[in-house]
This record gives structure tokens, C-alpha cells and sequence, in this order.
């Protein structure tokens, strides 16, 4: 092999002259230099082994795909030729020639499992015309984005720094940086990137970076003019240098010698006088704004300046501060420095005669910055959680609901960030969260702390955002409290959703037994029924007995009642069977084939129709075969023994029930008092005429409702 790929290598360079040569001949001298440039360009491409690279000749869909010249650009005129430094074809080979168990070996990442593991954890990627699992990380996934790049870089192959780079772009054209952006990462690919002469990658990914305020380093950008010049990339410049004005307007601060070296680098690719004027006149500009913004530069001097506004109380132009210090700073990590001495003056050496709340003021002004991004965003919402936790500490609870309305105000999404400083920048989510809903309590704002709960989508403890029994603890004090006060309002729906997210109902790592919250669930369920709120009533009852909370019989026939009452029959049938399997009712299966039906005297009307229709459709091949008119069916009104003390009245509005439950059905069933038993009960027959009419209109959905119990 190591002879045939010098071999080979020795014809495909010869060959790739010739075709050059042949090419740049075949035009005629007008075209001759650009065609020359073009095809030096296509040859610096990474060759796989043993294989030589054929001429590059563009089709019309991929020149579509191409860089585009910047039209009317103020910087420079002039046009430049196209950029291509990819062959796919030759990639396809180098893919098939390797090893299959190569490729699907797992590259050892961890990832969520609604993501396609073929896609991100091997070489190959995924091959699925149609994947049903995610190629590209989610909004809040930022931090998987970062563990992919780290994990491709780190293998450094060509495959997996082209697909980091189809992700960067798809991630961050939709989501902005959050606080899991690592600028070192990005960085590091571009490095890798520029290693491997995928040039054209390096422009897409640098432009994405300007456009999300996430600048690369300085030095990043001299490698790419090195590389440039010692390729000796001649079209590449005007794109080039288009990049570099962005990223001087965007913030990047560059010396004169910096300045003096590009134009050197730019001189030995023999650039343009208009492209080298461009690179000069940004030179000029930003000496002119370091000179009015020296002074932020220096971080000493900015948290001296810090010191110097929290004497003064001065809080707006502590805010300007933060303004100037960010345009003047050039590592994002001296930049979070200078937020964590914020944090800390905002939240030190606290004086109670003072009215205001200096991070409100603070905060107020950064957000009218024009220039206020994400960043800027995330930034104030850490300091934010500092000052929340430093007004929850003491007590001030007026002060803290100031710290949140602020928050909510600039549409700060705080639930999901830590603080800067102190125990706040470890704290877990849910522990955020309670601080929040408790201040919003404190100050009599049910709505408040509904609404801080609502968007941390009621998270306790989950293993992306773990806490301890302690904060789960808190989580369900602070719960029971909101339902208990919502309720006294009369609020059913927001109480019951407060209760559906207790400690226990979500997929949290923490076991909670759940039968412990039946009086809160049957308080609320109790409150429906008599507020004949049956849709909610119905609800809460449901979800009670899929969790198995336990149930109190009576709330439940009271709603299985009035449910009927209301010709909610649907609702009233499957309470009533979720009731038979719960044990509410006396079991009917021993007497039901006997043809005989006992009904207890305590039951509503709607309690003992249900109790015939099941009766009738466990009769029904009875009833429906020729010749069994003669058979009678019988229904027994019970004495109950705990009734036993009751009157003769109790009885007999029992029996009235039952006659009104007959009359109730459609079409109506006829009962005729046959005899007293020796328990001196009423026992009544079922006429059989009104029974088999009632099983032709009804057994198509009685059989399917009784028949086939689903519980």
C-alpha cells in the first residue's frame, strides 16, 4: 500500500498539472488569470489516500451554493471569483474505503434520547432517509451543542468537523447563545477547520458568529490571513475581507501592529488597492473609538469605577459603566468579572433607609442600550437572582417582588439561569423557583408565583437540574400552600393544576408516596360537586384514581349523581364502573345470571338505573331468546343494616327512587311490586316486554360500555 499510494501520488500530481494546464489554455486571455486561480484553489483541497483530485468543474447548481460577492459594499469594489475548496466526490470514496466497524463505533458521547445516536455518536452519522429522532439539538440544549463540538474536535476528522459545522449553523441560526456558550470551542473548531483547508467552512461559521455577537479570538483571525497568504488563495480575499470589517464593527480590537501585518500578508497574495485601502480605513476607525473608550479597556480601573458608583449610590451610571466596559472588553471572562463585582456591590453593605433597589436601576438602564443583547439578557438575569436571594435572606419581601417585576418587565427568563455570586451560582433550579414563588407569596401575589411556577414548567428535580429532599420538601410546603389559598377563591382550575404537580407526579428521581395527598384532592373534589362544576369535578376524580389516590365513596356517588342528573351519561357510566372496581358498590356478579337484581335503598335514582342497565345487558341472551317471556326477573330493594335505625320514610322514598329511575330510562322500563320478603323488603319484577325493547334500541353501546370494562 505505502508503495501504491507513492506511486499514485507522484501520477496525480502530474496529471493535475496537465489538467490545469489544459484548462487555463482552453480560454482566452481575458479569462485566463481567474480560470488559473480557480484551478490552483480546487488543488489545495485535503486529499484522501492514494487518490488523486480530478479538475473542478462547477455545475450550475453548485456555483448556486458558492460565496457571493458583496454588491455595492462601501468598504472596496471590485468583483472576485468563486470560492470551492470541497470535492464531494472524493469524500464518497474516502468514506467507502473505510472500515464499516470504523465508522458505527460510538464515539462515546452522552446524550438525551430523543437524539439520534447514529447521527451524532459515529463517524458514518446517520443514514435514515427519514429519522424520527432529532439531528440537531433543541432550544435549551446548548450545552449537548458544546459536548458534540469538544467531542469532534478532539477526534479531529474531516466527517465530524464538516457536520459540527452543519450544526453550529443550524443551532444558532434559530436559538442565541446562551450561558453554556464556551467561545474557546468555537475557537478550537475554527482551528481545526483552517487545519484541514476547509476554508469555505471557516467564512460560514466566522459570518454566524458576527451575527449572534459571538466573536472569535484575534488570533484566529491572523491565522486565517496566514493560511490565505501561504496557500496562496487569491479569491478568498475579497470574502476575507469582508469578514474582518464585520468583525472590527462588531467589536474586535486589533493593534496598529496587527494592522501592519494583515496589510503585509495582504500585499505578499497581491490584494487589490481597493481591498488594502478597506483593511486601512478600519484601522482608522477604530483607533478613533479606542481613543474616546480607552479607558474601559483597563479592568482595574472599571472595578475601581464600581466602587466609585456604590459610594455615590449612583446606579445609572453604574449601568453606563457596564455599557462601556462591555464594548471595550475583549475576553468574555474579564467581562464576567466585572458582572460578578456588580452582583456584589448590588448586594453588600445593605442600608434599610434607603427606598430604592439599585439593581432595578441598574438593570433599567443596560436595557435601554441599543445594541442589548441575549447575552446582556443572561447576564441580568444572574445578577437579578443574586439580589433576589441577598432581599430573601433578609426578609425584604416588597424589595425582592421589585427584583422580579424588573425581571419580568425586560422578559428575562430567570428560571432556568444561577447566580453570579455566592451560594446562589451553585443553587438548583427548583430551589431558584421556590425563592421566587415565595417572595411572590409573601407579597400576596397568588398570580406571580403561579406564573413563576408555570415557566419552569413546575420542575423539581430531574437529572439534568437535580436538587436535594430538602428542595423537594419546600417545593411541596410551598404547593399545598398556593392550593389552599387558590381554593379559598373558589379557583378549581388553577388549584387543581397546582396539585398535579406536586412532588411524586413528575419523572423525578425523587420517591414520594402520593396517597398522602388524598384530603387535598378530595377537598377540591368535594368543592366541585358543590359548586356543580362537573367537567372539573370529573376531571380531578380521574386523575385521582389513575394515581391511585385514594377516593372518598360518597364525593364519588355524589358526582357519579349529579352527573346523571345532568345527562352527562357518558361521564356518569365510567365513574360508576371505576366505582364498582374501587368497591364503592356491593359486588353484582353473584346474583346478576340468577336473574335477580339487588339494590341497595341508600342508592340516588342514577345510581340504581345504572345498576338495571348493567343488570339487563348480563341478561341479555335471556331475555332475547324465543320462549323465555315466562322467565321473570326480579329486583329486591335492600334494607341496609347501618339504615336500620332510620324511619319508614327513608324506605320509602327509596322505593320511589327506584320507580323514578324506571321511568328515567329511554325507552322506560316497567317494574310491578310483586311481594314483601321475609327482611320485610319490596320485591318488584322487571316486565319483560319493556326490558327486550330497551335491549334492542341500547345493547350496540350498553354491550360495548359494560361489557368490555377498560379499568
Amino acid at each position: 500500500m505505502d508503495e501504491k499510494c507513492k506511486f499514485s501520488d507522484k501520477v496525480t500530481a502530474k496529471e493535475e498539472k496537465e489538467n490545469i494546464h489544459e484548462v487555463c489554455k482552453s480560454k482566452d486571455s481575458k479569462n485566463a488569470e481567474i480560470m488559473l486561480g480557480e484551478c490552483q484553489l480546487a488543488t489545495l483541497g485535503p486529499k484522501p489516500l492514494c487518490l488523486s483530485v480530478p479538475p473542478l468543474n462547477l455545475s450550475a447548481h453548485q456555483e448556486d451554493t458558492l460565496l457571493k460577492p458583496w454588491i455595492n459594499d462601501f468598504r472596496f469594489l471590485g468583483k472576485h471569483s468563486l470560492l470551492k475548496l470541497q470535492n464531494p466526490e472524493t469524500c464518497e470514496i474516502f468514506k467507502r474505503e473505510k472500515n464499516v466497524g470504523v465508522f458505527q463505533k460510538p464515539l462515546g458521547l452522552i446524550l438525551p434520547h430523543r437524539y439520534c445516536k447514529f447521527h451524532f455518536n459515529t463517524l458514518r452519522g446517520c443514514e435514515r432517509s427519514q429519522c424520527k429522532f432529532a439531528h440537531v439539538p433543541e432550544q435549551g440544549d446548548e450545552k449537548v451543542c458544546m459536548d458534540v463540538f469538544k467531542k469532534y474536535i478532539s477526534i479531529n476528522e474531516l466527517c465530524l468537523l464538516q457536520r459540527a459545522v452543519s450544526m453550529f449553523m443550524e443551532y444558532y441560526r434559530r436559538f442565541p447563545p446562551g450561558i453554556h456558550f464556551d467561545l474557546q470551542v468555537l475557537n478550537d473548531l475554527l482551528n481545526s477547520l483552517l487545519k484541514h483547508c476547509l476554508l469555505k467552512e471557516v467564512f460560514q461559521v466566522v459570518n454566524l458568529s458576527i451575527m449572534v455577537k459571538m466573536l472569535p479570538a484575534l488570533k484566529i483571525l491572523l491565522e486565517i490571513f496566514e493560511h490565505v497568504t501561504t496557500m496562496k488563495l487569491r479569491n478568498a480575499v475579497p470574502a476575507l475581507i469582508d469578514i474582518f470589517c464585520k468583525l472590527v464593527e462588531a467589536g474586535m480590537v486589533l493593534d496598529p501592529e496587527h494592522f501592519n501585518y494583515i496589510v503585509k500578508l495582504l500585499y505578499q497574495v497581491q490584494a487589490s488597492k481597493q481591498e488594502i485601502t478597506a483593511v486601512l480605513e478600519m484601522k482608522s476607525r477604530l483607533q478613533m473609538r479606542q481613543f474616546k473608550k480607552n479607558w474601559t479597556c483597563d479592568l482595574e480601573s472599571a472595578l475601581n469605577e464600581i466602587e466609585h458608583c456604590k459610594e455615590k449610590g449612583d446606579w445609572i451610571k453604574l449601568g453606563n459603566l457596564y455599557i462601556n466596559v462591555k464594548m471595550g472588553c475583549e475576553k468574555f471572562a474579564d467581562f464576567q468579572r466585572f458582572c460578578a463585582c456588580i452582583a456584589e456591590t448590588l448586594t453588600k453593605d445593605y442600608k434599610e433607609e434607603r427606598l430604592g433597589v439599585p439593581f432595578c436601576e441598574f438593570a433599567e438602564t443596560v436595557s435601554k442600550d441599543p445594541q442589548n443583547s441575549e447575552v446582556d439578557k443572561t447576564l441580568l438575569g444572574r445578577i437579578g437572582i443574586s439580589a433576589m436571594y441577598f432581599y430573601h435572606k433578609l426578609l425584604q419581601w416588597s424589595k425582592g417582588r421589585k427584583v422580579l417585576d424588573k425581571l419580568y418587565e425586560l422578559k428575562i427568563h430567570f428560571t432556568s439561569l444561577k447566580g453570579l455570586t455566592g451560594p446562589e451560582k451553585l443553587a438548583p433550579r427548583c430551589q431558584i423557583v421556590n425563592i421566587a414563588a415565595e417572595i411572590f407569596l409573601k407579597n400576596g401575589s397568588l398570580d406571580g408565583a403561579l406564573w413563576v411556577l408555570r415557566e419552569s414548567d413546575w420542575i423539581i428535580n430531574t437529572p439534568l437540574w437535580p436538587c436535594d429532599r430538602l428542595d423537594v420538601l419546600n417545593r411541596h410546603n410551598l404547593l399545598c400552600t398556593i392550593a389552599h389559598e387558590i381554593l379559598a377563591k373558589s379557583l378549581y382550575r388553577q388549584t387543581f393544576e397546582v396539585l398535579q404537580n406536586l412532588p411524586g407526579f413528575q419523572n423525578s428521581q425523587e420517591t414520594v408516596e402520593v396517597s398522602q395527598y388524598s384530603l387535598l384532592f378530595n377537598k377540591l373534589l368535594d368543592a366541585c360537586i358543590e359548586s356543580n362544576s362537573l367537567g372539573m369535578s370529573s376531571s380531578v376524580a380521574e386523575f385521582m384514581i389513575s394515581k391511585s389516590i385514594p377516593i372518598d365513596f360518597s364525593f364519588l356517588r355524589r358526582l357519579i349523581t349529579s352527573l346523571g342528573r345532568s345527562c352527562l351519561w357518558l361521564k356518569a357510566r365510567a365513574h360508576y364502573k371505576s366505582a364498582l372496581s374501587l368497591g364503592c358498590y356491593p359486588p353484582l356478579e353473584g346474583n346478576l345470571y340468577r336473574k335477580l337484581l339487588l339494590i341497595p335503598s341508600y342508592l340516588s335514582e342514577i345510581e340504581m338505573l345504572l345498576a338495571i342497565e348493567i343488570f339487563l345487558v348480563s341478561n341479555a341472551s335471556s331475555i332475547q331468546s324465543p320462549g323465555t317471556s315466562t322467565q321473570m326477573l326480579q329486583i329486591v330493594l335492600k334494607r341496609c343494616e347501618e339504615n336500620k335505625s332510620r324511619s319508614k320514610d327513608d324506605y320509602q322514598a327509596a322505593v320511589e327512587r327506584l320507580i323514578m329511575a324506571a321511568r328515567l330510562s329511554d325507552p322506560k322500563l316497567f317494574i310491578k311490586h310483586m311481594t314483601v320478603n321475609v327482611n320485610k323488603e319490596q320485591v318488584y319484577s322487571l316486565e319483560h316486554c319493556s326490558a327486550l325493547k330497551w335491549l334492542k334500541e341500547n345493547m350496540k353501546w350498553a354491550g360495548k360500555v359494560w361489557l368490555f370494562n377498560n379499568h
